[in-house]
């Protein structure tokens, strides 16, 4: 069975998750390219190299010339006559099998990069951030489930900037679909929270589905800037006192809060008078 990563870049690569994987992503997809870019062409220098050695010492000619001779044969031009020697002839085979081989893989890399679109998602990327990093008062969203979404409709009808922190790869068409400012990471994690815009936030409202996400997110957040604001999300309430502890400023159970609302509404429907919920009769 493939891996997960192994999924999740196909998926990425056949555009389930949408464009914009988040700057933290494509950095890792651009390393990734560039160590490979490094390591084909380190390899085609060796190989390069070692066939212009190897032609020096079997065909008795200058260095230079093997050089020549070599990136001739990798290049698969062939202006210069074959070897006369068995030495080198072995070596122009070699040269042929694995130099145009790593040539070849060299080319299919560079072509990946451009057509896969990690180069155009660092891109876009790259120029996410420098949005978010001209933002100033805004809010951090952590967490993108049901009620972090409820969140992000909300600020954005009061014309509150915001950014959205998330590392759940299948939330990410729906941050597309929004077209909300976003950090793909983990909000517990100090670089993902200063990429995000910590120092200028005016507010973070941890709202992970998971409590303990939403702890750590908490204490990351209270490290970074103790002066900030902090709204957590609670589902138990064991961790609402662990999430004042961890400091947060104010802490909401979303089924706390919605039961004590439907209960007050049945009261109020019980305590209107009888004859204004009895119909009329003729």
């Amino acid at each position: 069975m493939p891996s997960t990563r192994v999924i999740e870049r196909f998926q990425l690569r056949m555009g389930l998750f949408g464009r914009g994987a988040g700057l933290v992503t494509a950095r890792h997809e651009m390393m990734r390219f560039i160590r490979r870019l490094v390591l084909l062409i380190g390899a085609l220098v060796v190989l390069v190299v070692g066939g212009a050695a190897a032609l020096l010492v079997f065909e008795d000619v200058s260095y230079w010339h093997g050089l020549n001779w070599s990136l001739d044969t990798v290049a698969t031009i062939g202006s210069i006559p074959h070897p006369d020697t068995l030495g080198g002839q072995v070596t122009k085979i070699i040269l042929m099998v694995f130099g145009v081989g790593t040539m070849f893989f060299l080319l299919v890399t560079l072509t990946e990069l451009f057509v896969a679109g990690d180069l155009t998602g660092l891109l876009e990327a790259r120029r996410m951030h420098k949005q978010i990093a001209q933002l100033n008062d805004h809010y951090l969203i952590c967490g993108f489930g049901r009620v972090g979404r409820q969140i992000a409709r909300d600020l954005r009808q009061a014309q509150v900037p915001f950014v959205v922190i998330d590392d759940n790869a299948e939330v990410r068409e729906a941050l597309q679909e929004m077209e909300v400012l976003h950090i793909e990471g983990r909000a517990s994690e100090d670089k993902v929270l200063r990429e995000a815009g910590i120092e200028r936030a005016r507010a973070i409202i941890a709202c992970i589905d998971s409590d303990s996400e939403n702890i750590f997110a908490t204490l990351s957040a209270r490290e970074l800037r103790p002066d900030i604001k902090i709204v957590a999300r609670a589902a138990e309430d064991a961790s609402e006192r662990k999430l004042r502890r961890a400091g947060a400023d104010e802490v909401v159970s979303p089924y706390k809060t919605s039961g004590s609302a439907m209960a007050e509404l049945a009261l109020d429907s019980e305590r209107a008078p009888r004859t204004a919920r009895e119909p009329l009769t003729a």
